[in-house]
């Protein structure tokens, strides 16, 4: 008999997971980048104008969708019009989570077991330098004043932040267990992390980096926002099927949002108030209002959906499809598919430069 999708997931996921963690514990310790790069880059420190505010140049037609392909250590670069891959290369060992600096000058890919970030130019994705000894980069993020660097290493069970002027190591936390998406407030005072193994958040002040508190949410947390209005922390809980609503301040869950099996990650829509979760399991999309904190509808995009980018114009949204080797282009104003677009294996992030707003 022939299963669905929905089937499918339901029974491999936890077996899939755990396999990638037992795959982790093999090759953790190994902290040497053995990957090649084309072109060839000198490893060096970038200079502070990664967070200095210089205006980005606009898009152009020869912008390229970035997509991480996770399973094959490569990038594939995707026509934006054409929707069809044009070229693929080696970037590193397991790429997962990419985004760009805060002057948006490049797009950084964070090599998870290679060790490294490597900086591509964010319209032709061409590789432009390396910063080593950067250890399991799982999930990163600059804060919003620009003073922090904060990487989360999944396999290692650990929290590192760096100063994002120059990258240096300032501390290492051990955070148990499983780090794995990270946000911060307005006002970067603190960052706050999903603990996968645990079904944790945990918060860290980031002027003396402590680490405050951990409080429990639903089964394996994963993607995690803020609201708009900086009052509540969104989680996706990938073992169930909700977002779960913390007031931060008060650290206490205070609602559930249904949206589908194996909420996971989001996306702002661009309109200052909606933002979409993937819902990896049952292989759907849904729009949540971050005001009302209430699901707007769903629609299908199957093969585990998991990271997202909207076009400049609110038109279209790209979903990576782990599980199919695929990235889907949704329709948003209808939510129907429009292209499917074959790609590497296991595909992750997802980026191009004319994106819609981050809010």
């Amino acid at each position: 008999m022939e299963l669905s999708w929905e089937q499918m997931a339901t029974r491999l996921f936890p077996a899939f997971f755990c396999a990638l963690v037992l795959c982790g514990m093999v090759v953790s310790c190994s902290e040497k980048d053995t990957s090649t790069a084309r072109p060839a880059e000198k490893a060096s420190v970038i200079p502070a104008s990664v967070t200095a505010g210089v205006q980005p140049a606009p898009s152009n037609d020869k912008d390229v969708a970035i997509v991480l392909d996770s399973g094959e250590d490569a990038v594939s670069l995707v026509d934006l019009h054409e929707y069809k891959e044009i070229s693929k290369f080696h970037i590193g060992k397991e790429p997962h989570h990419l985004m760009a600096t805060p002057d948006d000058k490049y797009l950084i890919v964070a090599n998870a077991v290679s060790n490294n970030l490597v900086f591509l130019d964010p319209h032709t994705g061409e590789i432009v330098k390396r910063i080593a000894d950067i250890s399991d980069p799982y999930q990163i993020g600059f804060s919003p004043d620009r003073k922090w660097f904060v990487s989360v290493s999944l396999r290692l069970h650990r929290v590192d932040i760096y100063d994002a002027n120059d990258f240096h190591l300032i501390k290492r936390l051990k955070v148990n267990k499983a780090p794995s998406h990270l946000i911060f407030d307005a006002n970067s005072t603190n960052v706050f992390v999903t603990l996968q193994d645990s079904d944790e958040i945990a918060a860290i002040r980031l002027s003396d980096q402590t680490l405050l508190w951990k409080m429990p949410v639903g089964k394996t947390p994963a993607g995690i926002r803020m609201t708009p209005d900086d009052k509540h922390l969104l989680v996706g809980i990938m073992g169930s099927n909700y977002v779960e609503v913390i007031d931060w301040r008060e650290k206490k869950s205070v609602k559930k949002i249904v949206t589908a099996e194996g909420a996971h990650n989001f996306l702002p829509r661009g309109d200052g108030k909606n933002v979409f979760v993937s819902n990896r399991v049952a292989g759907k999309v849904c729009e949540v209002n971050e005001e009302s904190l209430t699901v707007n509808r769903c629609f299908d995009v199957p093969g585990g959906p998991d990271c997202m980018e909207v076009t400049r114009d609110g038109t279209e949204l790209w979903v990576t499809s782990r599980w199919v080797k695929k990235v889907h282009v949704v329709d948003i104003a209808t939510g129907k598919m429009k292209k499917i677009i074959p790609v590497g294996r296991s595909p992750h992030g997802v980026y191009f430069f004319g994106h819609a707003a981050r809010t």
